[in-house]
């Protein structure tokens, strides 16, 4: 998994969520449409990650703002995608990531 999928995905899934809930607010069916469109939307763009596709109900059941977007999904994906870089040089694995999607 590249970082790009990582943060894109989360970001793109967020997006989502919020847009979906600021336009048809907040129930059941709605919650599923939005983790449809989110898994959709990450598959269209190649930045597939699937723990991503809960981002929806998270916002959604937080009642989160536009502001979710930057603290707690941004600023997580990327302190993720560094503990993983730190990690893999600490440990001598030079191979991650893999490839960049």
């Amino acid at each position: 998994m590249g970082a790009q999928a990582l943060g894109g995905g989360h970001l793109i899934a967020a997006t989502i969520g919020l847009g979906v809930m600021n336009f048809f607010g907040t129930n059941a069916a709605i919650m599923a449409l939005a983790v449809g469109l989110a898994i959709a939307a990450m598959l269209v763009t190649r930045r597939t990650h699937a723990p991503a596709g809960a981002n929806p109900l998270l916002v959604m059941l937080a009642g989160a703002d536009w502001s979710f977007l930057v603290t707690p999904v941004l600023t997580g994906a990327m302190t993720l995608v560094a503990a993983a870089l730190l990690y893999h040089r600490c440990t001598g694995r030079r191979d991650y990531p893999r490839y960049w999607s």
